[in-house]
């Protein structure tokens, strides 16, 4: 092969930056002997020359726009470098929109759960102090009917402030349930509320302690007498619509339906979460005042709970004692008996309050472990959508080989063409940034129910503004950081030559890392495909699970509760019972609880035995005598319960009878059972049934014939005429309303009761699904650009292969095998990780589906399908095309 021209390689050593001299001539003299061979010697002549006189440059200029690092952060580089990407990307624009739909779908979900996740780590950050306020709460012994409480007797909440030392101030705060707010006018009937919750009664000190804002009224001399209530706006609002809130202060509300209390304050919405957030407040004195359990110091009620601020000197633990020894005096349950305690009671810091489950409390307290499990989900998701977009990216990166090659020879240095490719990155997670923010109010539509009452509504711009601006930068690096220095480890020569960026450097030819980033993708999509599988799976065997009572045709409502003596009461549930037996449709009517439902009573029953007496916990079930057989529960032993009002004999379930020491139901007949003082004989046992959801196991039971704790009237329907239900439902409500004229009959069939069990787990599911779908969608696209690549790269191979005659088949298992090999390889990696979360979900349920192997068979076949369909279209595309077109310039 002949040398260049002097002139020009005179030219080109004498006047390039000594510093790349030597690489910008060797590379040259490369290309050089390349052009010759393929293009003669007159033209590579010519060729060689114009490259060596663009390289020619003044030292100081090239060192000022080609060295300098400053210059890349000149306005001038700047637009230089956003009108390229814009070009790129434009150039590009399906796979520009691919990459914008993957992040933002990640983004969306990393948005949404941080708003839910904020919302509940924001719980009781505003209250001054909080690291000294506690919570007095209540234990059992172990084997207790009720292990804990959040509650407290009522005397002992006034005691604790005035006679235990180290308590500079103490904030009793008692639920009220009410069901109807009146509010008198001027002329005519009260206007009535119905549905009133967020009611507590409480003391002055809870305004001094927690920070509100007044509209209304005076903070100091506010709760201290009785019939006394103070608003939030929004209730303000609500029962005086047309008034504004200094207008609202000494107007009257009627609550309990009789009891009347003024208006003294109205304070301003609460805007920041809060374990002590409440609606209407009463001065505690008022429901003190007419509280039959005030001097009862061993009933104990969760929605009587104290809350108390320490001194800084305080220890917990030893005011854990005092409170204990000051109940001891009142209460023989907290006396030590044989060196314990039946009951005892400890502190709880308020910032264990929201997150701790272990106390039946209303405050819907949150496990944090949930809330790291949907962390853990956000960054497995927007993990996926940066691996999408790095396997796109370096898919597209061959086609810009050559103009990579031409920067390198212009000098540019690896810090610029990585800066090019993040400055890409950033504008397209701008516009997937963009694009989530416009999805995020879509999924709090569809999925309300399940994300947390005011999560919506709360942000504390502030830190959202700090997470987006490092969600941003750190999705920028991650995912613009490999592909820029993939093309900055590409030879010079090579690619100027045409060879792929991949194949010019011998470090890169495996794509090992690529292949992967796909085998996590799918391995992940797996996980999720057996979750959600398997989850439904579950949620369907509790729905149809067999319950141990009949519930088909069943309807059910809530029995009205109202300021009624318990004979009127009882008096007009059992002349609604038997107007509604005699309508036509109707099979049979009871008045009870539900068999299986959230609502739970307990208490202990005593057995005397010759070995001594035999305590036992149990559910009770207040029912009629209808109630078995509307049921349809199958009586093993014994009789039903006599036809009464009041409570005057025992039928329990097996679960029972076999704690109570009884090896045959037949056992258990004429035995007395005692509650307290009162003893009654066991008449009847029933076949177990379930109370409750299928995560728990079936309880010792006692149905008992006392309706004026029955909460529900059940209704069978007639089973055969199914047409008529409608007709015989509206026939009801009519007889209803004659009963209860202010209340509305609204009724359900018992099966969408028995729903309400599992709504965490349909929450869940719809979650899982969606993030299954997610998933695979990510992956799939993933996957579509690397079948992408491969076909680029393997162009000539196959126009070679198919003028040597192979056929289409041949040529799409050729190139399919390599997927179908890392996606086997994603399944069997990502089947043991789901089996073992799914063993550890299914822990929780007493009554669960067996995890069998074909599940992961199925699910795998099912995502080897869907990746086959993926890459099926740039397979094919590759082994349909005409041969002559990539031999052409060979």
């Amino acid at each position: 092969m002949e040398t260049p021209p002097r002139w020009a390689t005179w030219l080109l050593t004498t006047f390039s930056h000594p510093d790349t001299q030597e690489e910008v001539e060797g590379d040259m003299l490369e290309l050089y002997a390349h052009w010759f061979q393929t293009i003669g010697r007159r033209r590579a002549n010519w060729r060689y020359g114009l490259n060596a006189l663009r390289l020619l440059r003044p030292r100081a200029r090239f060192r000022a726009h080609a060295d300098s690092s400053h210059s890349l952060l000149r306005p001038a580089m700047i637009r230089n470098y956003l009108t390229v990407a814009r070009r790129q990307l434009w150039r590009n624009r399906v796979f520009t929109l691919l990459n914008v739909v993957g992040l933002s779908i990640g983004l969306c979900t990393s948005w949404i759960i941080y708003r839910i996740v904020s919302y509940e780590l924001a719980f009781d950050q505003h209250i001054p102090a909080k690291e000294q306020i506690y919570r007095v709460v209540t234990h059992f012994k172990p084997g207790s009917f009720m292990p804990t409480s959040p509650g407290l007797p009522v005397p002992l909440l006034a005691a604790i402030p005035k006679q235990v030392p180290g308590i500079e101030h103490a904030v009793p705060i008692r639920t009220q349930w009410n069901e109807s707010v009146y509010v008198p006018q001027p002329a005519g009937k009260p206007e009535r509320f119905r549905a009133n919750d967020q009611l507590v009664a409480t003391n002055p000190d809870y305004f001094e302690r927690i920070p509100y804002q007044w509209l209304a009224g005076h903070q100091r001399r506010a709760l201290e007498e009785p019939n006394q209530v103070v608003l939030t706006q929004a209730r303000a609002a609500r029962y005086f619509p047309r008034l504004s809130p200094q207008q609202v202060l000494g107007r009257r509300l009627i609550y309990f339906d009789t009891l009347s209390v003024q208006v003294v304050g109205v304070v301003a919405n609460p805007t920041r979460p809060s374990s002590l957030g409440a609606q209407e407040f009463l001065s505690l004195a008022t429901v003190s005042a007419r509280d039959p359990n005030r001097d009862q110091w061993d009933n104990i009620n969760s929605a009587d709970q104290l809350f108390v601020w320490l001194t800084p000197q305080a220890n917990p633990a030893r005011l854990a004692e005092q409170i204990n020894r000051l109940a001891a005096v009142h209460s023989s349950g907290v006396r030590l008996k044989n060196g314990q305690r039946e009951r005892w009671h400890l502190l709880q810091p308020l910032a264990d309050v929201h997150f701790d489950t272990e106390y039946a409390d209303s405050s819907h307290p949150v496990d944090k472990a949930v809330l790291y499990k949907l962390m853990g989900l956000a960054a497995f998701i927007l993990l996926l959508a940066i691996i999408n977009y790095i396997n796109l990216t370096t898919a597209l990166t061959p086609g810009r080989a050559r103009e990579i090659g031409i920067r390198r020879t212009l000098g540019s240095r690896s810090g610029a063409i990585i800066g090019q490719f993040l400055g890409e990155t950033v504008l397209v997670t701008l516009l997937a940034l963009g694009l989530s923010f416009a999805l995020a109010p879509l999924f709090f539509t569809q999925f309300g129910d399940w994300v947390p009452a005011g999560a919506e509504q709360y942000l504390d711009w502030s830190s959202a503004s700090l997470f987006v601006i490092g969600l941003l930068v750190s999705v920028s690096l991650l995912a613009g950081l490999y592909p820029g220095w993939l093309a900055t480890r590409s030879q010079t020569i090579g690619t100027l030559k045409g060879a792929p960026l991949e194949t010019a450097h011998p470090l890169l030819r495996g794509l090992t890392l690529r292949k992967g980033l796909i085998v996590f993708q799918f391995g992940l999509a797996q996980v999720f495909i057996v979750c959600a599988w398997l989850l439904g799976q579950q949620l369907r065997y509790a729905l149809h699970k067999d319950m141990g009572f009949e519930r088909q045709a069943v309807v059910v409502a809530l029995l009205p509760i109202n300021n009624q003596t318990p004979p009127e009461q009882i008096g007009k549930r059992v002349a609604l019972r038997q107007a509604i037996n005699q309508l036509p449709g109707v099979a049979l009517v009871s008045l009870g609880s539900l068999p299986a439902n959230q609502s739970i009573s307990r208490s202990e029953l005593s057995l005397p035995r010759d070995s001594g007496e035999v305590t036992l916990g149990v559910q009770f079930k207040f029912v009629d005598s209808n109630y078995i057989h509307l049921y349809k529960l199958p009586i093993l032993a014994g009789r039903n319960l006599q036809p009464t009002d009041t409570m005057r004999d025992f039928v329990l379930n097996e679960t029972a009878v076999r704690r109570l020491g009884f090896k045959r139901p037949q056992d258990a007949i004429g035995k007395q059972l005692s509650t307290g003082t009162v003893s009654y004989p066991i008449v009847g046992v029933v076949r177990d049934f379930q109370t409750n959801s299928v995560r728990h196991a079936i309880e010792p039971l006692a149905l008992i014939s006392y309706q004026y704790h029955a909460s529900y009237i059940s209704i069978r329907l007639a089973a055969g005429r199914p047409d008529d239900w409608a007709s015989t439902l509206a026939n009801i409500g009519n007889l209803w309303r004659r009963f209860y004229p202010d209340e509305p009959f609204n009724s359900l069939f018992y099966d969408e009761s028995v729903q309400a069990f599992y709504e965490q787990e349909r929450a869940l599911s719809r979650i899982i699904n969606l993030a299954t779908g997610i998933a695979v969608l990510i992956s799939c696209l993933g996957l579509f650009g690397l079948a992408m690549l491969t076909s680029q790269q393997r162009t000539r191979e196959i126009g070679v292969r198919k003028v040597l005659g192979a056929s289409v088949s041949s040529i799409l298992l050729l190139l399919s095998s390599e997927f179908i090999k890392l996606v086997l390889l994603a399944i069997l990696l990502g089947s043991p990780i789901a089996w073992y979360l799914m063993e550890q979900w299914l822990a929780d349920f007493v009554y669960k589906i067996d995890v069998d192997w074909w599940v992961f068979m199925l699910t795998g076949l099912l995502a080897l399908l869907v990746a086959l369909l993926t890459v099926s279209y740039q397979s094919l595309r590759a082994a349909l095309a005409n041969p002559v077109d990539s031999l052409r310039n060979e």
